[in-house]
This record gives C-alpha cells, sequence and structure tokens, in this order.
C-alpha cells in the first residue's frame, strides 16, 4: 500500500505554502547560506529545498520545517507567519554589533599597549644612558660624594641599577639597567 499525496489545490493553502517558502528563502540568504549546504544541514534534497522555497512542497513536512527552524536558528512561528517579528534576528543582531564593538575595543588595546611598550622600551635605555654617563662621570670625578647632593644621586643611580623589567608581553628581551 502507497501513502496518498496530497496536493493541495485551496487558494488559501498555497498562498500559505508560498509565504512559508519566502521566509525560508529569507533566513537561509541571511545567513548567507547556499541552498546545497542548507539541503545538507536540513538533511534533505537541494530540490526539495527549491520546492519549498518557492512554495512547491506541497504537502510541506513537519520534520523539514522543524530541521530548517533549527537550521536557520529562527523560530517555526515565524517560518509559518504566526509572528511577524523573529526575536532570534534582533538578538543575532545585537550579538553581532556587541562583538564588533569588542573587538575595535581590543584592537584599540593592543595598539595602545604597543605604544606604552615603545615608551617603556625608551625610557629604559635611557635609564640605562644615564646610569653610565653617571658612571662615568664618578670616575672622572673623585670627590663626587663628598659634593652637597652626591649621596642622594648615587643613592637613586644605585636604585636605578636593581631596576629589572620584563617585557609585558611574552618572553621579548628584559632589560637590566
Amino acid at each position: 500500500m502507497t501513502n496518498p499525496k496530497i496536493i493541495y489545490t485551496n487558494k488559501t493553502e498555497i498562498a500559505v505554502l508560498k509565504a512559508v517558502g519566502a521566509r525560508l528563502r529569507e533566513a537561509r540568504e541571511a545567513l548567507r547560506m547556499r541552498q546545497f549546504h542548507a539541503a545538507n544541514l536540513i538533511e534533505t534534497s537541494v530540490q526539495a529545498v527549491i520546492d519549498a522555497e518557492e512554495g512547491r512542497l506541497n504537502p510541506l513536512p513537519i520534520k523539514f520545517l522543524k530541521a530548517a527552524a533549527e537550521t536557520y536558528a529562527v523560530s517555526v512561528d515565524w517560518l509559518l507567519g504566526l509572528i511577524e517579528w523573529e526575536k532570534e534576528d534582533a538578538g543575532r543582531d545585537l550579538l553581532a554589533g556587541l562583538q564588533r564593538i569588542h573587538l575595535k575595543h581590543y584592537s584599540t588595546l593592543v595598539a595602545r599597549q604597543a605604544d606604552a611598550d615603545e615608551i617603556n622600551h625608551r625610557a629604559q635605555v635611557a635609564l640605562a644612558e644615564i646610569v653610565m654617563a653617571f658612571e662615568a662621570f664618578q670616575k672622572a670625578n673623585a670627590g663626587f660624594i663628598d659634593m652637597p647632593a652626591g649621596a642622594r644621586l648615587l643613592r637613586a643611580v644605585s636604585a636605578a641599577r636593581k631596576i629589572k623589567v620584563a617585557h609585558p608581553i611574552g618572553n621579548k628581551q628584559t632589560l637590566n639597567v
């Protein structure tokens, strides 16, 4: 015994099939998905996807409708035209917008970190030069320690020599001052 094939002849039923087909196409195109990929994900033939989108899949199987809704991340109610506004679209747009904002924010932070690293590197190089210049000055001027504020300068240079700063990102070169 074969299953009888139901064919809708009622104009209202045909209009509903066309409306559902248009929503199926809209949902698929919103994801920039080709009919071939949709067919694989829905586990049906490409021709079935084409027929459903054209409103020619008559009758439209519930299994197909459920699989399409899951694949396209929309509700069956939206596909059937029972609701006009798809919450998933708004949520998807919101999340995509938030992701773009986060990526822009993080790229700004990375650029700022690179600037800060460059400033830090230049400061460390300058500090190393100051320490070397001071050591040369101290050797050339033996009585330096007895001069006013000489001990304070000597203490500051001694503290500068002890600075050992690791690069804040990864294992890049460590500078000893």
